[in-house]
């Protein structure tokens, strides 16, 4: 059953540290950040919160070693709140006439689609196979944003729809892998030179990546595990759906940047498909979309290894 956001909230690891007008913290008492961060053991955290639109100043957290706290540009793994970037550069490229939400996926990849089974695995010793144009040409790319391709979240095996693509949600980052090819095939460019042109460097997101460069390898925290230990995936090349390196601060720079920007705020809420109606709860291009008292609310939420994320606006 899917969770509502609400829940996810706090679910979350670093649930406790994040407020707003539609989630009700009140069962972690009068505690402070600092205090809850050491009660549950976060042992890294940063949070930025907007006001009018407008980001804040980033706060950072650590519940593990006080005499350790995290430094200021500390930068974490967002895991799927990559996806929301990769929207956000899509819909860019849709503006620019450049990419049409109606087209098949088969328009922009016309040989079909080489699915390295081992999404994590590096390039190295990676099994692949072919997905024909003809499964493409049934995969509206709009799909591909609001995960109703029928794609599966992951997959080992051979890669297709697993039901008519458009007619329900289902949660792919799959998906978000494909739209990566589409991207770099419309673009004739790498999915971080594009992503770096259209997001990161007009918005200033400056401590960004999408994976783990050498440039921000001494500022990338390590992720903590259920038992207490530090753990690590590194992403050493780019994944649309998970990869994302960054700070509080850059993230929400991409939240205001979208918050200011009316049509393209109304083409990432446009046509959503419905994942619990009973909770007000639909996906939109990037984002989920909760119908709750002073919204509608854009959020996403993130879970790699180690690591928890959470954005609302």
């Amino acid at each position: 059953m899917p969770i509502p956001r609400r829940d996810l909230l706090v679910a979350g690891a670093l649930a406790p540290l994040l407020a707003s007008r539609a989630t009700d913290l009140s069962r972690f008492g009068q505690d402070t950040p600092p205090a809850l961060a050491a009660t549950l053991g976060i042992c890294a955290a940063s949070y930025v919160t907007l006001a009018g639109g407008r980001p804040g100043a980033p706060v950072v957290l650590s519940g593990c070693a006080p005499d350790q706290p995290v430094q200021d540009g500390a930068i974490f793994q967002a895991a799927s709140l990559t996806k929301p970037v990769i929207a956000f550069a899509t819909l860019k490229l849709v503006r620019e006439g450049r990419l049409d939400l109606r087209a098949p996926v088969s328009r922009y990849l016309p040989d079909g689609y080489a699915h390295r089974q081992h999404s994590f695995g590096g390039a190295a010793d990676n099994p692949a196979d072919r997905v024909p144009a003809s499964t493409l040409a049934r995969i509206p790319l709009a799909t591909l944003l609001n995960h109703s391709s029928g794609l599966p979240n992951w997959t080992t095996g051979m890669l297709a729809p697993e039901f008519t693509p458009g007619e329900r949600w289902q949660y792919s980052g799959e998906a978000y892998v494909l739209l990566q090819a589409v991207i770099g095939a419309v673009t004739g460019q790498d999915i971080e030179s594009v992503v770096s042109r259209t997001v990161f460097e007009p918005l200033g997101m400056r401590h960004t990546r999408l994976r783990l460069a050498d440039d921000i390898r001494e500022q990338a925290v390590s992720g903590s595990s259920w038992l207490g230990g530090r753990t690590q995936f590194d992403f050493l090349e780019p994944n649309a759906a998970a990869s994302l390196y960054t700070t509080a601060q850059d993230y929400a720079l991409l939240i205001a940047a979208l918050w200011a920007d009316a049509a393209l705020m109304s083409l990432t809420m446009a046509d959503p498909v419905s994942v619990d109606l009973a909770l007000g709860l639909t996906w939109g291009r990037g984002w989920g979309i909760e119908a709750a008292a002073g919204g509608p609310y854009l959020w996403h939420w993130g879970n790699n290894p180690g690591f928890r994320s959470f954005a609302m606006v």
